[in-house]
């Protein structure tokens, strides 16, 4: 049976078998072919390990390979945990399909279980009187709101429930909102939150900025209640039909490019990668973990001379969505270590 590969964010007991030692821990993500485990140090990549849950106090084991290992640096520049992504082995034995059985029924009933209430939205202003409006009138418009006077409140609530959708305030005490909406990039369960930017400063520069972040609407005060009414259910619904969801966000001045391709190729990701630099964007496509083809709204060269390009970017944002992208013929060959020590080597013969 084929069974799918829906990964869902699960804190699970697990205990990791290496080298004869018995290491105690948890998950952080679950699908039928693997799981992130938080761990540091972590395991190198390559370790051979025996996995071990209990979900109903059974013991289950199965066998799995390290394929990507995330140091404590690393995780904190992403904003994730340490720890060590595992692939499960194909099921060769008995206990192998009973415990791949046990994943399949955990992944039912967490998607099973999930709430099916009113669209949640967290609404940050400093503005207590407009907040409360806010807060009033969302709520008789069937949202369950959670409010917050300022930017550390607002990344509190929405790690604390994740939101269907959030507006938020860009000029906010304590962490303003552009910073609230990079925190959230920084959280795979987050990333993919349509976030609303509201300001009384509705210039090209702050609208720019605002969607080069991450922000999906950008709304200058003053405004009526039943626009910003209209305007979360519609983003609450696109997100939750969405099937391109955004898994990453953030800036190259904290995650340099290759680092970030490195990554990819590592966890085998598919999908596209956007970065936006000045008034460029350009769009990297993943197939498994390999580029596929690179375009650029400022260079129309081939996909290999964009990315080369590209790679040359010290600074802007980069926004990462999952997907299968539109690719009928590959455009690139290689390996992404290859494609990197080429760009080195390029780069190393321009500045003799």
């Amino acid at each position: 049976m084929r069974r799918r590969n829906n990964r869902v964010a699960m804190n699970l007991p697990v205990e990791v078998i290496a080298g004869g030692k018995k290491l105690r821990a948890v998950s952080q993500d679950l699908s039928a072919l693997g799981m992130f485990i938080r761990m540091s140090p972590p395991l190198p990549a390559g370790t051979v390990v025996q996995i071990v849950i209990s979900p109903n106090g059974q013991r289950l084991v199965t066998t799995g390979q390290v394929t990507h290992s995330m140091g404590d640096v690393e995780a904190r520049t992403l904003g994730r945990f340490p720890g060590i992504g595992v692939v499960f082995r194909d099921p060769v034995r008995p206990q192998d399909e009973q415990f791949a059985d046990a994943v399949h029924r955990l992944l039912d009933s967490h998607s099973k279980s999930r709430e099916k209430t009113e669209i949640r939205i967290v609404v940050g202003d400093p503005e207590t009187r407009l907040l409360e409006r806010l807060s009033t009138a969302l709520d008789t418009a069937g949202f369950s709101v959670a409010t917050a006077t300022n930017g550390m409140e607002a990344i509190g609530a929405c790690l604390s429930r994740t939101p269907d959708v959030v507006l938020i305030e860009r000029h906010m005490p304590v962490v303003d909102g552009l910073h609230v909406l990079q925190e959230m990039g920084r959280h795979a369960e987050l990333a993919s939150v349509p976030v609303m930017i509201m300001s009384e400063d509705a210039s090209d520069l702050a609208r720019l900025q605002a969607v080069q972040l991450g922000a999906m609407d950008f709304i200058p005060k003053p405004f009526t209640v039943l626009e910003v009414i209209i305007r979360a259910r519609r983003w609450a619904r696109a997100s939750q039909r969405d099937t391109e969801r955004v898994v990453l966000r953030g800036a190259l001045t904290e995650v340099a490019l290759a680092s970030l391709l490195t990554m990819f190729e590592t966890e085998r990701k598919t999908g596209q990668l956007a970065v936006t630099r000045d008034q460029s964007v350009a769009w990297i496509d993943f197939v498994e973990g390999k580029i596929v083809r690179a375009r650029s709204s400022s260079n129309d060269n081939d996909s290999r001379a964009v990315l080369m390009d590209v790679l040359d970017w010290q600074a802007g944002y980069f926004e990462l969505s999952a997907g299968t992208p539109a690719v009928a013929h590959p455009e690139l060959q290689g390996s992404i270590t290859h494609l990197l020590l080429e760009h080195a080597r390029l780069r190393d013969e321009a500045t003799r």
